[in-house]
């Protein structure tokens, strides 16, 4: 994964009520509604429901042969945004099931659309219209099968559902993500009431042409093109705020690099480079500003991030062979690149299932990405107690390697790391005319 691409994710939170000044019970929220007085986010919410709804509650059906079960996606959406919010929360479908029902519909989908290839005669015609025609009168024939009707309810999800209610509930999440991290791209808590609101709504006109949506068209074009300029705006500050801090971290780091390897990266790891606690054993810190703690110390360092899948499935190997040296003195230390944020990295911890074994810091100043990593996770280290390292950029090819190094750096044979300078190419001679 490229860390060096902005990354940005989920922060829209629903808002679930206030508290009354006495203490009393929360005050009920009012139902989203479109009304003079709605706020341009709320609107813009809306139509992002719309058009979500509008769009594939038309075209899913077609491919898959089931048409969206509406309250399992809604309550997707819901448990997704929750879980955005509180690490502790988990959504009803485990990944592996996710995958799996992914899979399934992923060969009805393909199936369906064999299906409808014309025949080699007919391509040997080459007349589009007619192949055109011949295609969409297939599809259209092919049966869909109906969903449950709307009932409003909540919806558990459970390992004898439906696939279709657990297909709608994978669709749902997906909503949500795409929700989620459009609001934070426009540094907004965007109302999911509002969201689901244009879902139902278009849900409805989608099934009767004659519904109207509480926001006509030319509206919903009106606030989009809005916001369309409204993301051109922030786009161009967040370039400047990025370059002012691009340049403002060359400075930081400039005096914590020192010496140099041939590929330009320093050539002991610094203790000085700042990190944020996380989670560290309180025998080595109770609390800590940088890596200071961790300096002359046999070290096995892992650099992640919380969303990259590569280092999702390396974490449980990690925690393996830090357990296994653990005993024989080597202290582990993860790292998470400071694209993260604190929930998502102990949720990342959580499903790691990492216990003290691993100290957990976030590079929130980015010192320590700069330094040591290329823009790549995961990136894995092992560190002689003097500063100097090795990096290893292939956990899985080079985890035996990894095993034998650290083994022979706790018999005191320090491991050594001896990278080759950044091939260039030589300049081309001049044409001579």
């Amino acid at each position: 994964m490229d860390m060096k691409k902005i990354a940005l994710g989920s922060a829209a939170l629903a808002a679930f009520g206030l508290m009354a000044c006495n203490g009393e019970k929360p005050i009920e929220k009012a139902p989203a509604a479109i009304t003079a007085n709605s706020t341009d986010d709320e609107k813009f919410a809306y139509m992002l429901g719309a058009q979500f709804g509008g769009q594939n509650f038309t075209i899913i059906p077609r491919q898959m042969g089931e048409e969206i079960y509406e309250d399992a996606l809604i309550q997707a959406i819901r448990d997704n945004v929750k879980a955005s919010k509180d690490s502790n929360f988990n959504v009803q479908m485990t990944q592996d099931s996710l995958q799996a029902i992914s899979g399934r519909y992923s060969s009805i989908a393909r199936s369906r659309y064999e299906a409808t290839r014309p025949d080699s005669a007919l391509l040997a015609e080459g007349n589009n219209e007619k192949i055109k025609a011949y295609i969409d009168s297939v599809a259209r024939a092919q049966p869909i099968t109906k969903a449950p009707a709307s009932t409003g309810a909540n919806v558990t999800i459970a390992a004898d559902s439906p696939d279709n209610t657990k297909f709608s509930y994978l669709l749902g999440l997906q909503f949500a993500n795409q929700f989620l991290g459009i609001g934070n791209q426009f540094q907004t808590e965007f109302d999911v009431d509002y969201f689901i609101l244009g879902i139902k709504e278009s849900v409805a006109k989608v099934a009767d042409s004659t519904f109207v949506l509480q926001l006509p068209q030319d509206s919903l074009n009106a606030i989009g093109q809005r916001y369309q300029q409204k993301m051109q705006d922030l786009r161009q500050a967040a370039i400047k705020k990025q370059q002012e801090e691009e340049a403002k971290l060359k400075e930081e780091i400039a005096p914590l690099r020192g010496d140099t390897l041939a590929n330009g990266m320093p050539q002991k790891f610094n203790p000085k480079v700042k990190a944020t606690k996380i989670a560290v054993d309180k025998a080595i810190a109770k609390d800590l500003e940088n890596l200071e703690p961790f300096a002359n110390k046999p070290l096995f360092v892992m650099y992640f991030s919380a969303t990259c899948g590569h280092c999702a499935h390396a974490a449980p190997e990690v925690l393996a062979i830090a357990k296994e040296f653990a005993p024989k003195g080597l202290v582990t230390l993860a790292v998470a690149s400071g694209g993260n944020q604190k929930v998502g990295i102990r949720k990342f911890m959580d499903n790691a299932k990492w216990d003290e074994t691993i100290n957990v810091v976030w590079d929130e100043s980015r010192q320590f990405g700069e330094l040591y990593s290329d823009g790549y996770v995961p990136k894995v280290y092992v560190v002689n107690p003097d500063g100097t390292y090795k990096m290893y950029t292939a956990f899985e090819n080079q985890k035996e390697e990894m095993k034998q190094d650290i083994a022979g750096l706790l018999s005191g044979k320090n491991v050594e790391w001896n990278p080759e300078a950044p091939k260039t190419e030589a300049p081309k001679a001049a044409e001579t005319k």
